[in-house]
Formats: structure tokens, C-alpha cells, sequence
């Protein structure tokens, strides 16, 4: 695999960290009645970044510290 394509995954999960993160404001800003389907959202985008995390830590070796990235890079 080269680095365009390790670069590839690695903002594929920088995406994801960014969705979560959205998904989250809504929970604080949104109505009552559409709580429970952003919780919903955030969970399943929380798995989907749990699984892609252990895959790139494990494919390739890396290890991915929760507090190394920045939404810019």
C-alpha cells in the first residue's frame, strides 16, 4: 500500500471523527422528540470509527492517539 492511499483511510476516519462530532452539537441543540434519533446517529458513527481505527491500527501498524489529530489537517 503507498502513503496516497494510506492518506485515503486516514481522512476517510478523520471524516468520520468529524461527522461524530456534528452529530453531537445536534444532541445539544435539537428538539426533544429528535434526541433519541441523534443518539441513535452518534452510536452508529462511534462503532463505525471504533472498527475503522482497530483496522488501520492493525493492517498497518499505526497507532492512532485520539488527541494527535486536528480538523484541518
Amino acid at each position: 500500500m503507498n502513503s496516497k492511499e494510506v492518506d485515503q483511510i486516514l481522512k476517510s476516519y478523520m471524516q468520520l471523527k468529524t461527522d461524530l462530532l456534528k452529530i453531537a452539537q445536534c444532541i445539544d441543540c435539537c428538539a426533544e422528540e429528535e434526541k433519541e434519533h441523534y443518539r441513535t446517529e452518534a452510536l452508529h458513527y462511534s462503532k463505525k470509527l471504533k472498527k475503522l481505527k482497530e483496522t488501520i491500527e492493525e493492517t498497518y501498524g499505526l497507532k492512532i492517539c485520539q488527541c494527535c489529530f486536528h480538523p484541518n489537517d
